[in-house]
């Protein structure tokens, strides 16, 4: 029997979804699918939906969708968001990040 063709993405999440799960639209080739994200999923952990992929030629079978999730990073956090990472960090017996200043201080 022939098989479909498996469809890979790349998908971005928050922190805060990686860190404590959620469940996440997925677009795939057929329109949204709901899928749940295990809490303290990694960047580049692959997961797979079966039979949303592309058909095989002369046949009905179809592949899977692939999708890779991708931890985004905030580029910029407010004074309280800081605030609540430090003390995250500290908890969980982490260094908290030194600040940087300017030049002179």
């Amino acid at each position: 029997t022939r098989e479909g063709y498996d469809v890979y993405i790349e998908m971005p999440i928050r922190f805060t979804q990686a860190a404590l799960g959620d469940k996440l639209e997925v677009p795939t080739l057929d329109g949204k699918v709901s899928y749940t994200l295990p809490e303290g999923t990694q960047t580049g952990t692959q997961f797979t939906i079966r039979e949303r992929g592309f058909k095989s030629i002369n046949s009905s079978a179809r592949g899977s969708f692939v999708f890779t999730v991708v931890v985004q990073t905030p580029k910029r956090l407010s004074k309280e968001q800081r605030t609540l990472l430090e003390q995250l960090a500290t908890t969980m017996n982490e260094q908290p990040p030194v600040r940087k200043r300017g030049i002179f201080g």
